[in-house]
């Protein structure tokens, strides 16, 4: 049987974790968009990405399958104005996504729908900058289909040291949920600054 020599132990250790590493890190795509491309193409949030949701108190979500497409389930146990006040089921853009669209106006639409169990009637939908609090919340309707609800927003300040798609799914009764299948985030004029 074949041994190999105690001085050769750590060299070849060492080419075969190179390795490993070279043949995980060859598989992955980058992820990094340049402030141009998301100017240009904004951001969107669908599929696997939307199990990056942050929750408020009082909410509740799971990413699901149906078929081959992802969706996420958000369930409501209060209001947003019930407690603690948050930006409720939300997702933060980066620090280079939110450098990237400060400065604008923009257009943010969810694609969702009623759950079809104990589905909500309604959702709430914000966008949360600096200067821009609790009283944005705008209430949609929603149906048993999955269909876009847009909202446009200009901020008050052109430096943003946050940005928050918010959700927030009707809490009265049982009727407390939504799916979404995706949101996307669009820039629209650039603001004075």
């Amino acid at each position: 049987m074949f041994s190999l020599p105690d001085w050769a132990y750590y060299p070849f250790a060492a080419l075969v974790t190179i390795g490993m590493v070279t043949a995980a890190l060859s598989g992955r795509q980058s992820t990094y968009r340049s402030p141009e491309e998301i100017r240009a193409e904004g951001i969107s949030v669908s599929g696997d990405e939307l199990a990056g949701i942050v929750l408020g108190n009082g909410l509740s979500a799971e990413l699901l399958r149906d078929g081959e497409e992802s969706f996420l389930r958000i369930g409501a146990a209060r209001g947003p104005f019930d407690g603690i006040r948050s930006a409720g089921a939300f997702f933060r853009l980066s620090p280079s996504q939110t450098e990237a669209v400060q400065g604008h106006s923009v257009r943010i639409t969810y694609t969702l729908r009623q759950a079809d169990e104990n589905g909500a009637e309604g959702v709430r939908l914000a966008f949360f900058v600096p200067g821009i609090g609790q009283s944005a919340w705008q209430r949609f309707e929603v149906g048993a289909d999955y269909a876009p609800q847009s909202i446009e927003v200009t901020a008050n300040s052109c430096d943003w040291t946050h940005a928050l798609m918010g959700m927030w799914p009707d809490w009265d009764g049982d009727a407390t949920q939504i799916d979404v299948q995706s949101v996307t985030l669009e820039l629209l004029e650039p603001l004075n600054c």
